[in-house]
């Protein structure tokens, strides 16, 4: 019997979980573009030239028809970026989560172990995957280790740079060796931190076995790549299936990739000013007793607990002309609906101090 559609989504708007399309209007804080380049002229320009002469699009999957010298030259430049020895280009971070994930846990002696917020496109992946999986507290190497003592086989660990709902860095460090005493891969998901963090903003996670790179971010484009060894990128090349069955992405848009990532490399300003307003931000709010959580990032969570007051207090933010992100369960845990701040190198300072201050405001008036 068909389900009742209406009623699953009355019920959503009941609980305060009904999603809706919405346009962004005023001071925009939930966008993703962290350095601010989705509207850089030389990102654009050069992205317009290459759909001009390459065309609209790829024409068919890499594996098929759709690859070219244009997409082997750029994972060339981008492996060399980052340092590693090869690099294989994705439509977005979800399809190579979810690529990567079920490539690499095919059979039932595989063991996944996820931190316990990690983004839904690693759980798709392990729903395609025939692994066990053992979640661990968030950002625990602790109870990783317990958990990666207590079985035998090969075992992957999956994990972020960067939260994206709490803001927080993993401790890399500590997988890295835990995956050496293991015997484990490591991957790490890079896309709130790569163009942000790290050694010339290169990201944190140079130790990993794997590595993903989304260019939806901080590079204001759109696009993916895995980073790893030469062997590893020809096993996801054969077996993750969201590479394998998927139309490549536009040449035009890798063209527009790779510019972001030079753009980016040489305005170290725009990543330096990201970090110096969010921790202005950060201490101005946290010192009027907003939590913030463990928040180290230009993601500032502001947990007010349940969904009304969240949604009441984005609706004030809107009327003061501030755009932001309300972020409810099951995105996050139950009693932790919050608003996510987003810092960018569009914004101006005046801009964040005037969003703290009304922040402020309105949870003084609670």
């Amino acid at each position: 019997m068909q389900p009742n559609f209406e009623t699953i989504l009355a019920e959503k708007q009941k609980q305060g979980l009904l999603r809706t399309l919405k346009l962004p209007t005023g001071i925009d804080f939930a966008n993703n573009d962290y350095l601010g380049l989705s509207n850089h002229f030389e990102i654009k320009e050069t992205a317009a030239k290459a759909y001009i002469e390459l065309g609209a699009g790829s024409k068919g999957s890499r594996i098929l028809g759709g690859n070219s010298k244009y997409f082997e030259d750029a994972e060339k430049w981008f492996a060399n970026w980052k340092g590693t020895e090869a690099a294989l280009i994705f439509n977005n971070g979800y399809s190579a989560n979810l690529g990567v994930i079920s490539a690499f846990c095919n059979d039932s002696k595989t063991h996944l172990f996820c931190d316990r917020l990690c983004h839904a496109s690693m759980l798709d992946g392990y729903a395609m995957s025939k692994a066990k999986l053992h979640r661990f507290k968030h950002n625990c190497p602790k109870d990783l280790e317990k958990k990666l003592q207590a079985v035998d086989g090969f075992k992957l660990i999956a994990v972020e740079a960067v939260y994206s709902m709490d803001g927080d860095i993993a401790p890399l460090n500590e997988y890295t060796e835990l995956a050496e005493k293991y015997e484990a891969m490591l991957y790490v998901d890079e896309a709130h931190s790569d163009g942000i963090l790290g050694p010339g903003g290169k990201g944190l996670a140079e130790k990993a076995h794997l590595s993903l790179t989304t260019f939806g971010k901080a590079y204001g484009t759109m696009g993916a790549c895995i980073f790893g060894s030469k062997l590893l990128i020809d096993y996801i090349i054969n077996t993750a299936r969201s590479f394998i069955y998927s139309t490549a992405i536009a040449p035009g848009a890798v063209a527009a990739m790779r510019k972001a990532v030079e753009v980016a490399a040489r305005d170290s300003f725009r990543r330096e000013k990201v970090l110096e307003m969010s921790a202005k931000f950060r201490e101005k709010i946290t010192q009027a007793g907003i939590n913030c959580l463990q928040s180290a990032t230009q993601i500032v969570p502001v947990v007010l607990g349940t969904i009304e007051k969240t949604q009441k207090c984005q609706d004030f933010l809107q009327e003061k002309g501030f755009y932001t992100a309300c972020i409810r369960p099951p995105t996050v845990p139950n009693g932790t609906a919050r608003l996510r701040i987003n810092i960018t190198a569009a914004h101006k300072e005046k801009d964040v101090d005037n969003l703290a201050e009304a922040l402020i405001l309105y949870i003084k008036s609670l």
